[in-house]
């Protein structure tokens, strides 16, 4: 670990009172001649309009002037060579460009010998959204390289609106919206490769029947843990990234509600506990994640403790954030194929949240803050004893009244447990889809059209059943209802669970138990 003196905290970072482009629209106000305009990277120019990425956007109709600034700006030119070359009507052009968010002001000139920081995210924006405050704060003393994780992606906020954009492209879009907010910190991106959680249910480009046929799916699968093959490749992905980096400092996520996020915080934990010799002398901060902290602050009080519990001491530190909150607005509006807006909103204005790791893990345990969201909602003494009771039974129930996001997977791993079993699943109609289009195996397929109202009469008909055992998937704010309407089936051992992550273990080891 780095001496106090070799760093500095987060919350000691001073105002930075240098120029921004928000300076400079202001009438007046002199354009900086030694900065780069640079284009933003949602637009491109198509006859004689741009046109952004996305349907709602529409398009701009440049104005010969207009498009002759736009061909000096994706030339990444200075203000200084632009107003040469364009004339003096260039200035009121650049304002209009600025103000309108088709370009950006970037500085062209940073400290040597600055501090180089290391900042992990699990998807584009991650970074910028949680701390983007501290690295405009601390831009002129720190090198920041932002790395990626889950930078392989189909995602962006046009998809319901009706625009479907292929993975290579979306991939691409994303890629150089962070590269440009790694520019304007003066800094880097890396992009680490690894496939999102949403696309890794179905890996393939998706047509927009499949999207809205496996939407609810798609949604519940981005909840689920990671596997451990794919906590492997993302320590092995890390471990490559910490020895080619060399910083001197690492910050990494808690591990907010989403599958990548717990995916990333657990690689690193994992990681830096297997191998304490590849983080040695570097200073680690974890950070508290937006909108997570907002949204989800039982879950995110839950990853802390995870975290302590492993042995890790922790020290809290905290950026105010208030005199810089223009910039990081900006910094994140760069974002424009994301929701960031809304994002934003859920805890984006607020000081920032580090806590500075002081000792690592005493053991290098897989899945700390995943394993530990799912402890508390089901004992896993419970769920090995169930599995153990129906071992040989000729036939099990399987409720399913949310998608699973992964069913595939789930029922190779059920069938392997209960190896005797026919499974009788019945699934609510918007969960279907994934249960149709899976492998059927030894499954006898019914679906419960409706909401409430039908899910109470399929109730019923299990009360009137004969007996057998029952696995009953419900939403975590349903399952005390779920498990209160269970004790109405006699004669059938039931089994309540809120995610299929907390039966996942108990599956994978019973086929070897007697």
């Amino acid at each position: 670990m780095a001496s106090a003196s070799e760093e500095k905290s987060p919350r000691h970072a001073a105002a930075d009172g240098r120029r921004t482009a928000s300076t400079v629209w202001s009438e007046g106000a002199p354009l900086p001649g030694d900065m780069l305009l640079l284009a933003r990277p949602h637009l491109e120019l198509r006859g004689e309009a741009l046109v952004s990425i996305g349907p709602a956007e529409g398009r701009r109709r440049l104005s010969p002037a207009e498009a002759t600034l736009w061909s000096h700006v994706l030339r990444s030119l200075t203000v200084r060579e632009v107003l040469e070359s364009c004339g003096p009507g260039a200035d009121l052009l650049i304002r209009d460009f600025l103000r309108d968010g088709l370009c950006e002001l970037v500085e062209t000139a940073f400290p040597p010998n600055r501090r180089r920081v290391l900042i992990i995210e699990p998807h584009a924006d991650d970074a910028v959204l949680s701390v983007g405050g501290t690295m405009w704060l601390r831009r002129h003393e720190c090198m920041f390289v932002i790395a990626t994780m889950a930078s392989r992606s189909n995602h962006t906020r046009y998809r319901d609106l009706g625009a479907r954009h292929d993975i290579d492209t979306v991939t691409e879009m994303r890629r150089r919206e962070s590269q440009l907010v790694a520019r304007m910190l003066g800094g880097e991106h890396v992009s680490i490769g690894m496939t999102d959680a949403a696309l890794r249910y179905r890996d393939a480009e998706w047509t927009a029947d499949f999207y809205h046929r496996h939407s609810a799916s798609i949604n519940a699968s981005t909840a689920r843990t990671g596997d451990e093959a794919q906590l492997r490749r993302w320590q092995d992905a890390l471990q490559r990234l910490v020895r080619e980096q060399q910083a001197a400092e690492i910050w990494f996520p808690l591990g907010g509600p989403h599958a990548d996020h717990m995916l990333t915080a657990d690689a690193c934990l994992a990681t830096w506990a297997e191998d304490p010799a590849l983080v040695r002398d570097r200073v680690l901060r974890i950070y508290q994640e937006v909108p997570y902290a907002v949204r989800y602050p039982t879950h995110m009080r839950n990853a802390l403790a995870a975290v302590r519990e492993s042995g890790a001491v922790l020290e809290e530190e905290c950026t105010a954030i208030a005199g810089v909150l223009e910039e990081k607005r900006r910094l994140a509006s760069l974002y424009v194929s994301q929701d960031v807006e809304e994002l934003f909103a859920a805890g984006g204005d607020r000081p920032e949240v580090f806590w500075r790791v002081r000792d690592l893990p005493r053991r290098a345990a897989a899945g700390i803050v995943s394993t530990a969201i799912a402890r508390p909602a089901l004992s896993a003494d419970r769920a090995a004893g169930w599995v153990a009771r129906n071992r040989q039974a000729p036939r099990v129930r399987v409720l399913l009244t949310t998608p699973t996001g992964r069913w595939d997977a789930d029922l190779k791993l059920l069938s392997a447990a209960l190896p005797r079993a026919r499974f009788e699943v019945c699934t609510a109609t918007f969960a279907q889809a994934e249960i149709v289009e899976a492998a059927r195996g030894r499954v006898d397929l019914r679906t419960v059209p409706g909401g409430t109202w039908s899910w109470l009469l399929e109730s019923l008909r299990v009360c009137f059943s004969r007996g057998a055992p029952t696995l009953l998937l419900a939403a975590p704010g349903r399952a005390r209802a779920a498990r209160a309407i269970s004790r109405l089936w006699f004669g059938s051992d039931t089994l309540v669970v809120t995610s299929m992550d907390q039966l996942g273990s108990v599956l994978r080891i019973a086929p070897g138990e007697d």
